[in-house]
């Protein structure tokens, strides 16, 4: 596990013993989660299941405990199939076939139009955060502390300058 996901593990026991983990406990955890071969999920997954039933202050090996026995009594791949959907009546599987034939009606040169996306798409993003390269979303890093921080999310549409910038390479 990464340290701000065993920081998320750690943050999970706090809430429950006031813990204040240093630098050396989220080392130490680090260590055993690659041991224990841990995941996030099933990590603060046992710190609730823990503090609903003990007292005693919470250790990396209370944490491989409860990961190995809840894998240990895992359903079997077989029994975790879900049931599929009955098979599509005569009327449905038409009406689909209707609506795929219909595609290929379509004039040729209403599906080779660009999109408002594509336009912008063929530029890099100028906008000094965001610095989207040619054919990449515009978006921003994600700066709030915690597990996402530093990652890059999409953002609805795209930086004014890169509008912008489009306009200006189809006027020259």
């Amino acid at each position: 596990m990464t340290e701000e996901e065993i920081r998320a593990v750690l943050a999970a026991a706090m809430g429950y013993d006031n813990r204040r983990p240093g630098e050396l406990n989220v080392v130490a955890w680090q260590e055993a989660s690659e041991i224990g071969r841990w995941t996030l999920g099933e990590a603060v997954e046992a710190v609730h299941q823990h503090y609903a039933v003990s007292t005693n202050f919470l250790m990396p090996a209370h944490i491989t405990e409860r990961i190995r026995n809840e894998r240990r009594h895992a359903p079997l791949p077989a029994e975790r199939q879900i049931e599929t959907a009955p098979p599509a009546s005569d009327e449905r599987r038409a009406e689909f076939m209707a609506q795929i034939a219909q595609i290929g009606r379509l004039p040729a040169e209403e599906t080779q139009k660009s999109s408002p996306s594509d336009r912008e798409r063929r530029v890099a993003c100028p906008h000094e955060p965001c610095k989207a390269g040619v054919g990449r979303p515009c978006g921003r890093r994600v700066t709030r502390p915690g597990v996402h921080q530093g990652e890059f999310r999409e953002i609805a549409g795209y930086h004014p300058s890169r509008i912008e910038a489009v306009k200006r390479q189809e006027q020259a």
